[in-house]
Formats: C-alpha cells, structure tokens, sequence
C-alpha cells in the first residue's frame, strides 16, 4: 500500500507542470505582506522555484529555453540584489526583466498546450499554468507603473518603504488576480490612463481566455475521438474481411 502510494506521488509531481503549479500557488498564497526581511527571503526561495520550473520543466523549444534563461537569470539576480540594496535603477531593471520573462515563459506554454492540444491531465495543468502567470506578469507590471508613476492606483493602503517586496506588491497581485477573474471589487482602482489601459487589457483576456481555451479543447477532444473511433471501425472491417477470407 505505502509503495503504492509512494509511485502515485512520484508519477505525479513526475509531470512537466506539476512543480511549476505548486510554486505558483505558493507564490501567491506567500506574496510579501509588512514582513521580515528572513520571511520575503523565503518568498525569494518561491519565486526562484518558480523562475526555474518554469524554463526546465515547461517543454520549451531549445530557442525560447534559451531566451528565458538570458532573462531569468538577470531577473533573478537584480530581484535578490533589491532585497539587500534599495537602488531605483535596481528595481526598474528587475521588474523589467521579470515582466519579460513572464510573458515569454506564459506564450510558450499556452503554445505547447493549446496549438499542439492533446486532451490530457498535463495539458489542464499546463492551463493552469499559464493562468496564474499572465496574473503575475499583470501585477509586476501594475508594480512598475506605480513605482515609475506614482499615484497610478488608488491601493488599499500606501506603504513609501521596501517597495518591491512590500504590501505593494501584495496589492498588486491581488488586484491582478481579480482583474483576470473579472470580479472587480473596486477596493483598488485605477487612476492614471496607462494603468487603465492596461487594466482593460487584463480584464478582456480574463473574459476570453476560458471560452477560446474550452473551445479549442473540445475541438482538439473531438478531433482524437473521431480518430479514435476511425481506428476502431477500420479494425472491425478488417476483422470481417479476415472472417469472410
């Protein structure tokens, strides 16, 4: 039974998507509030996880694998250096990078699991994926407009020390999660016009992304079943034939 169950966790946490999954999660449910700086360290360690899974876990082409990885690495190497050295330059530099690998990793996922569709359990979890990460990318992106235009959103609460690991980008994630979701509780608020751009933005993917996501799987799903059910049919003719020889 315990052997049983061992294979069954291995053969899980086995698939490409599952540790990126569970970084994600962790990465939201950990996102820095007023904490020490030893508890936004292990944040750190989260977000590091995620950045890693998702350049060798994620099926990437050789050329995206290796365009990640020039923007990973810097990212996370000027994102650790925000932690000890609060530099303006510093945390423009990493946003900007962190922004650009999101979108990168994000595009060739949906890539691999929607344009080359199997109807499988590591597909969906590839969806979810790529979910979670088009909010990340939105947050850091909502973070860099308020640190270069401040006063962008009205947030819950101002905090002017320790920007990017602080409250505000708890806000931010938050704030980008029901965006995408399309729930709107109004408690933040854009204020600035590029903000609200870009809040629109979010908002019309949230909308589309699950009907055209649903509408190609089960287009993919009926394409396999057709297949399948052709092979199946083919078999039996030739099952006859053989009888009838």
């Amino acid at each position: 039974m315990k052997a049983s169950l061992t294979q069954r966790i291995k053969r899980y946490f086995s698939g490409y998507f599952t540790q990126l999954i569970v970084f994600l999660i962790l990465l939201f449910l950990f996102r820095p509030y007023n904490w020490s700086t030893s508890s936004i360290a292990i944040w750190e360690l989260f977000f590091t996880g995620v950045f890693f899974t998702s350049i060798f876990n994620a099926h990437h082409p050789k050329a995206v694998q290796r365009l990640s990885l020039c923007l990973g690495v810097p990212a996370l190497i000027f994102d650790w250096s925000s932690l000890f050295f609060q530099s303006t330059p510093l945390i423009i530099t990493s946003l900007c990078f962190t922004i650009a690998f999101l979108y990168i990793c994000t595009a060739s996922i949906l890539y691999n699991v929607v344009l080359r569709a199997q109807v499988t359990l590591e597909t969906l979890r590839g969806v979810i994926c790529a979910y979670f990460m088009i909010a990340f990318a939105f947050s850091f992106l909502y973070l860099l407009l308020e640190f270069l235009l401040p006063g962008s959103f009205h947030l819950i609460y101002n905090d002017q020390n320790y920007i990017i690991h602080s409250t505000y980008l708890s806000q931010m994630m938050y704030f980008s999660f029901i965006t995408l979701l399309t729930i709107g509780f109004g408690d933040i608020t854009p204020i600035a016009d590029l903000a609200q751009s870009f809040v629109v933005i979010e908002g019309v993917i949230g909308q589309f992304y699950i009907a055209i996501l649903v509408a190609r799987i089960v287009s993919v799903y009926a394409i396999y079943s057709d297949r399948a059910l052709l092979q199946r049919l083919e078999k039996d003719i030739r099952g006859i034939e053989k009888k009838h020889h």
